[in-house]
């Protein structure tokens, strides 16, 4: 799934906030979830947002955006 769905993102020129992977990355550190183990709880939002932020404004940041 993660190629696709960077792989269609590419061909659409497309951004992608991949806070899957980010949520990956810090499963071990962090409780991320609700306890309905499928939702995020106040620091998952919090890290998806900042994801998602991160991403936009890069892309905002890029000389061919100005």
């Amino acid at each position: 799934m993660y190629e696709a769905y960077h792989e269609a993102a590419e061909a659409n020129h497309a951004l992608i906030a991949d806070v899957g992977k980010r949520f990956y990355e810090l499963a071990d550190e962090r409780e991320l979830f609700a306890a309905d183990g499928c939702h995020p709880n106040e620091e998952g939002s919090r890290i998806a947002a900042e994801t998602i932020a991160s991403v936009i404004l890069e892309d905002a940041g890029r000389p061919d955006r100005e």
